[in-house]
This record gives C-alpha cells, structure tokens and sequence, in this order.
C-alpha cells in the first residue's frame, strides 16, 4: 500500500463507521446522574449543597440539594452535555462546565468540596489536595478519554501539563530534564511501575530509555489522573522526576455493558451495581490488542509482532457509614516477537536484530476506607504485585547470502542475549489524617518486602558496534567493542525489606497555610537509611491570585536492572533538593495564569562506567532548573483553550573529566497551544501544537571495515563526547474528532485522533545502520488513530 494512501484511507473508513447513526432519528431515552458531594479533608458527606443543573443546548436548569447523605439523584436529563453548579455556604464554588449524560445510564459522579473563604476562592472544575502546589494538575474521565492525541490511551492524554513533555505517539514521557522511568506512578494509590507494555529490555538505545509505548489501561478505565512535576507532600517518594495518580474508575449506579474496537484489537466491559452489599459497585474492563496485524494492515512489515492483553477488577464495596472495602486486580500480558521476515522487511536491512520477549504484570490490591471519629480517615490498603519478564536478543545477516535470497535462508543467531526480571512484592500501606487545631495532621507508614531474580545469561562472544571511547577494549585500536559471557553474565536473587514513616502537618493561619512534613525511610537495596523534610507555602489575599512554594528532599531508588548488571554494582539513592515559587493568577472566572520557577539539586546520580562489563556508581552530580507557564481559558461555554511553556536547564556531570553535560532528557523549550470546541452534544473537535527543542546529541567518530580483511564490511560509531551539542527541534499538530449519538438504546461513540498532521520530521531517535555507516531516522508519518465503542445501559 502506498504510504500516501494511509490517511485518505483511515479518514474513509472512520466516516463509514459513524456515518450509520445518522440513519436513526427516534428520540434518545432519558439518563440520570447521582452526584455524591463530600468534604475534601474528612471525606464526610455534606448536606444541603446547592446543586444547579444547566442543560448547555437548551439552557434549562434545575437546583437541587443534597441529602444527609450528601447524595442527590437527577433522573429524566436528555443525553448530552450539562454545566454543574455547586454551592454552599462556607465552602469554596465549584463549577463543572462539561458533564455528559448518557442514554438509558445513571452515571455517579463525585466532588469534593473544601472550607474556604467564597470570596477569596474560585474553584473550576475539580481539584487537587487542598493544601498541594499549585502547579498540581487534575484530569477527570472525560478529559482523559478525548485528549487531542490521546488516542485510546490516558497517559497520552497529560500532554501538555507544566514541565512535561512527551515526544512521540507512545504513552511515556519525560518531566522537567528526567527521564521516563523517573516518574512516580500509583494506581489507586498503590505503587505501580509496569503500568505502560513494551518497556524494552534490550534492543536499540532509543527503545530501551524509551521508558514503553502504550499504557494498560483502556480509554474509560481511568476516572482521573492528579499530576505533579514537584514538590508533592512527604506521604510520596521513591522517584523524583514527577508524581502521577491514576484512580481506576468505580461501577456505576445503573448496568451498563461495552465493546470497544479499533483496528488493533477489541476491549468488552461491565459498569454497575453487584449484589454483595447495598450500593456496591463492579468495573471489568479485558481487552486484547494485536498491533502486529495492524501493522500487515498498515505495511509496516519490519516493526514485528507486539501483542497485550490487559484485565482490570475494581469492586467497591460499603459495608456501612463509616466502613468501605475496595479490591482492585490487574493482569496484563505482553509479547513481543520480531524474526528474520521482519528483518527482510527493513529497508536496506537497516534493523537485523532478532528480539523476543515476554511479560506478565499482576496487581491484587485490597483497601479497607474508614472514618474515624467526626474528622478522621484511617486508609489501611494491602496488595501483592508481581512482574516476569524475559527478554532476548539476537541478530540476522542477510548480507551474507545473495541479493534476492529468501528470509528463511538468512544465517541468524538467536538468543545472543537474554535477560530474566522476576520479581514479586508484598506490601502494606496505612494512612491517617484528621483536623486539629491547627489544621489538618496526616501520618502513615509504608512496608514493602520485595524479591528479585535477575539474571543476564550471554551465549558466546558478541561484537558491538556503538560505544564510547572510554568502553574497554583489550587493543585500544580495536573499533568496537566485545560482549563477552565472562564479564557480562551476572546473576542477582535477593530479597529486601524496605520501611518509611511520615508525619505532615498543616497550619493554617488567616490567608496563609503552610505545610510541614517530615519523611523517614529505609531502602532495603541500597541499604540506606534517611530521612526527608518537605515544606509548602500557600498565601492567598484575594480571590484573583494564590502565591506558593515548595521545598524539600526526594530520594530516587536504583534500578534493579542496574544492580544486578554487575556483582561489583552497589547502588545508593540518588538525591535531590528541590525548590519553587510560584502564583496562579485569575484575571476572570474564566482565565488562569500559573507560573512556576524551579531549582534542583541532584547528587549521587548513577551513571553507566562501561557498557562491556555493565558497571554503574552513584558518582554523577548535577542540577535542573527553569520555569513553566500555564494559561487556561474559557472563551465561551464549549470553546476552550490552553497554552504552555516551560524552560528547562538540567546538567549532569558524569565524573569522566568531560565537566557538566546536558542531561540526556533535557529540553531547552516545550510549548503548545490547544483549543478544544464542544460544537454540540454530539461533535466536539480540538487540535494542539507542540513545539519541542531537540534532545542533546554527542559527537562521534564513524570508523570504516573495523573486522578487517575477509570478514564482513562492518562500521562502527565511537561516542567521543556525550551530549555536547542539541538535534533539531520540531513542531508537531494533532487534531481529534468525537462524534457521540444514541442508536436506539445503544450509546455510540466514534472518535479520529490523528498524530503529527502535518509529518513533521524530528531528529530525536536515531538508529546506527553498521552494514552502511549511516545514521537512520525514523521517518516521520501521521499516525491516525480510531476508535468506535458502544455502551448499552439498563
């Protein structure tokens, strides 16, 4: 298929998919809403709230109020978008202005209210933790679900919040200079780190700090997303680039069923009440995505063949007024295979490696909510997680059989390299907060035992063709590098048990409130003991602007696969001291201006010594500083916009004599602007430009027919200096279709998320072509992504 073809044909095809339900005009039945209002400290129900209900096409309103119960069901609403109005007297207004109703559905949706001053706070939309940065970023479900380049993942849709930057149309991304694996991700507040497939082992350089491609949740599955790029409360730690959590949606009052399908794979789900106790709730989601099939679809013949599958449980269960059971299970899979017909797909045989791999991820999570006293919450949670993964890596040589051959007849040798990663943890979190006279106190605790069998297991020589000047080398003239079994293979079974305590007080003072926090923890890996303070400052005189600020010290545990590269590799906690000041400034109700400047300083990185013999030490230092800026607007009800910036200057000295480099995720500048118009109930249309400065470059040496006479014309790439210079920046359009009716009792939702509109080149993955001497960029394509899902409620 001609690759001009591509987007005329998925454009086509998606106007087929929706174009049927403009066959069906019966009048759509009715939906309902059950809006829960609490307290956002005590997590207590709040009576008499004012609720106003505006139907956006018609303008119709109806105020309500809530319960004893905090509870107030609204039935007989026509499906489409509602504004919400919530008011009580001694809490801070919150204004919803998108909220959908679906046919035949009841849908549950809960906010939080917190006490405040109604003339000195303006709340839109819902929030993060009272007492939080204001840099902190709340998506709720919707946001998440039709993001301009969202696509039908919820971690692809957090493009543009402050300080982040994700370059590409997978689901990682970096924050402020760090890389993907440095950010800190809780699903339903437990600790999960497995949570985007693909995530490569071994393969390319740009593949394996590529931190994964697609995340494992489903489009629907996330009911929101709080993310912060720093300074969060002390309750938090392990990793310091950013903190990100994802709550998994709860059931719904009213069943529902769904299927979901795009051209990678299917999704089924069940949304409602189960009859265990009154009021309790079940979400299934399962879904199964064959990328290797959309690829043949697609002629992308040399990509190989990445399969997952994902299951996701979430049951709510009251068991009385003050006492609430949570269970939450997931199980993923994932395989990946790329074998000698992909390699003769390449072009000029550009990739020969043979990859295989393969990994199972499950979290069993149980949560016990209660409320303690007239202000207390104790959160007692225990889960189990566990992750096996096995990756290998060999390589093809088409070129040394005649022009033509057939794949089957290429010399290969499987299996050069493999890398076993099991590990399972146990763990136990509890929490407690409550008001005093101050204003709120919180404390928890935190145990983990986690168990690791690592291995790296190499079969025979293996020559390598990029590596740094200072890789060792028995012959300094020799232009590349020798993996051998006797320095590479190593091996780690261990088991670690690791503890942290915190305490957190909040004082709140008139205008101002300032948060004091304390962290103690001990890595039972880098057999380390420390201890963490964390401070945070809000004031805010008027209602148009909040000043703030946070400080304080974050630990970042070694990865495993970097302690058990080498027996020699003992890894601390790398360290950082950060600080910030910023305002969020509210010229209207409609507008915001954040802005946000930050410095960070980094000990203890751990840098690699020697790719031959897989070596690392806590001897890098360095620091990150810059500034983000965030405006958010309304321009009227269903047109809205947004609009980011954020420098960033983030150097690491690696102690190799070469002084202070860029680090290796920094960007100078990311900046986008976004406008998202909700044309009617049915058609809601956005685009976004991104613009990112180019990744930092090195400087290199290509060296010609390094294996000598009589064997195979090889090249090699000697890195000389790392990350001296800057590629190329580039600027990327996506732009997104939704398109929503009901057919009959069947709720109908279609959506076209194309990815780099305009194919705008970037310079930022690179591969090494040794065959050639040449470097290889990727070429830069749309990427249209589709999606049809339909729910059925009764």
């Amino acid at each position: 298929m001609n690759k001009h073809l591509k987007q005329p044909l998925w454009l086509t095809l998606w106007v087929i998919l929706i174009g049927f339900p403009f066959f069906a005009h019966a009048a759509e039945a009715p939906g309902a809403l059950t809006l829960i209002i609490k307290d956002q400290v005590t997590d207590r129900p709040i009576s008499s709230v004012q609720i106003t209900i505006e139907e956006r096409e018609t303008t119709a309103t109806r105020v309500l109020q809530t319960d004893e119960l905090g509870r107030v069901v609204v039935d007989q609403l026509d499906p489409g978008l509602y504004a919400l109005n919530i008011e009580k007297s001694g809490f801070a207004s919150l204004y919803e202005p998108s909220v959908r109703v679906i046919t035949r559905k009841n849908v549950k949706l809960e906010f939080k209210l917190r006490e405040a001053d109604i003339e000195r706070v303006v709340v839109r939309g819902q929030q993060t933790d009272t007492f939080a940065s204001a840099s902190s970023t709340y998506l709720d479900r919707e946001a998440l679900r039709s993001a301009v380049g969202g696509g039908a993942d919820p971690l692809l849709s957090l493009d543009g919040l402050p300080g982040l930057a994700s370059a590409s149309e997978f689901a990682s991304f970096s924050v402020r200079g760090r890389g993907p694996r440095d950010n800190l991700l809780f699903v339903d507040d437990f600790p999960f780190d497995k949570a985007v497939h693909f995530d490569a082992t071994l393969g390319e350089e740009e593949d394996v700090g590529g931190g994964g491609r697609f995340s494992i949740f489903a489009p629907n599955v996330i009911s929101g997303a709080e993310f912060s790029p720093g300074g969060w409360e002390a309750a938090y730690g392990g990793r310091a680039a950013s903190l990100l959590k994802l709550d998994v949606a709860d059931g719904n009052p009213s069943p529902s069923a769904s299927f979901r399908y795009d051209l990678a794979g299917y999704e089924v789900g069940y949304d409602g009440p189960v009859a265990i106790t009154d009021d309790a709730t079940l979400l299934f989601s399962a879904r199964r995505l064959d990328f290797g099939a959309l690829f043949e679809t697609i002629e992308e013949l040399d990509i190989g063949d990445p399969v997952l599958r994902d299951i996701i449980i979430k049951s709510v269960i009251p068991i009385n007024e003050n006492h609430t059971f949570e269970l939450l299970l997931i199980d993923t899979h994932e395989d990946y295979t790329r074998d000698v017909t992909h390699v003769a797909a390449s072009p000029n045989f550009e990739d020969a490696a043979l990859q295989d791999s393969e990994q199972d991820s499950d979290l069993y999570g149980f949560t016990l909510r209660s409320l303690i006293g007239e202000s207390a919450v104790w959160t007692n949670k225990v889960y189990y997680r566990s992750s096996d993964k096995i990756s290998s890596e060999g390589e093809a040589f088409p070129d040394l059989v005649p022009e033509g051959s057939p794949a089957s007849s290429y010399p290969v040798r499987e299996d050069i390299i493999t890398i076993g990663e099991d590990e399972t943890e146990i763990g136990w979190r509890s929490d407690f907060e409550t008001l005093n006279q101050w204003g709120v106190f919180s404390t928890g605790l935190r145990v983990t035992q986690i168990e690791l069998d690592y291995n790296t297991v190499l079969d025979g020589d293996w020559n390598r063709f990029v590596y740094d000047d200072d890789d060792f080398r028995p012959d300094p003239e020799q232009r590349y590098i020798v993996l051998t079994p006797e320095h590479l293979n190593s091996a780690i079974i261990r088991k670690e048990t690791s503890y942290a305590a915190y305490a957190d007080q909040v004082f709140e003072v008139g205008e101002w409130d300032f948060r004091t926090g304390l962290r103690f923890e001990r890595d039972g890996f880098a057999d380390e003991t420390s201890i963490s303070p964390r401070f945070s400052v809000n004031w805010q005189p008027h209602r148009e602007i909040r000043y703030f600020a946070t400080a304080g010290r974050f630990l970042q545990s070694p990865r495993y696969l970097e302690l058990a590269a080498n027996e020699s590799n003992d890894l601390k906690t790398e360290k950082i001291t950060h600080g910030s000041i910023g305002f969020k400034y509210f010229p209207t109700s409609n507008w915001s201006l954040l802005t946000e400047a930050y410095y960070q300083n980094l000990d203890d990185l751990v840098v690699d010594l020697d790719r031959a013999n897989g070596t690392y030490a806590n001897i890098g230092e360095g620091h990150s500083y810059g500034v983000d800026f965030v405006v958010n607007g309304t321009i009227r009800d269903g047109l809205y916009a947004t609009a980011t910036y954020s420098y960033n200057d983030a150097v690491v000295d690696r102690k190799d004599g070469r002084g202070e480099v860029a680090a290796d995720f920094s960007r100078d500048h990311v900046a986008t602007l976004g406008l998202t118009w909700e044309i009617n109930d049915r058609w809601k249309v956005a685009g976004r430009y991104k613009y990112l400065s180019g990744r930092p470059d090195d400087r290199f040496i290509i060296h010609s027919d390094v294996l000598g006479p009589g064997q195979p014309l090889r090249y090699s790439k000697e890195i000389i200096e790392r990350n001296v210079g800057r590629k190329s920046g580039s600027g990327i359009v996506n732009v997104r279709v939704d398109y929503r009716r009901a057919v009959g009792p069947v709720d109908v939702t279609a959506f076209l998320d194309v990815i780099n509109v305009t194919s705008a080149s970037s310079s930022d993955d690179t591969e090494f072509d040794y065959r050639r001497g040449v470097l290889v960029s990727d070429d830069s394509e749309a990427e249209p992504l589709i999606g049809l899902r339909f729910d059925y409620a009764w």
